[in-house]
């Protein structure tokens, strides 16, 4: 399990409200400042937030319907 939050701070800020122990979030904060949870090798958040996020759907309208479903071993984007 991993969660990712933010951060007031940066770890190496040497602010004032950075390094006193009396200025910082308390727990009651952390469920607010949560960003994404990644457990068994998936982000939950990231991953429902970024379903098909750069496909536009009127470009591959005209389109006959066997173009527009792409198998996996299409995708090439690196070896």
């Amino acid at each position: 399990v991993a969660v990712v939050y933010e951060a007031p701070h940066a770890e190496a800020a040497a602010l004032y409200a950075a390094r006193c122990g009396y200025l910082e979030p308390g727990w009651k904060e952390l469920p607010g400042r949560i960003l994404d949870v990644g457990f068994w090798g998936c982000w939950w958040v990231l991953r429902r937030r970024l379903r098909d996020y750069d496909v536009n759907e009127e470009e591959f309208g005209a389109l006959p319907p066997r173009l527009r479903r792409l198998e996996p071993r299409q995708l090439r984007s690196h070896r």
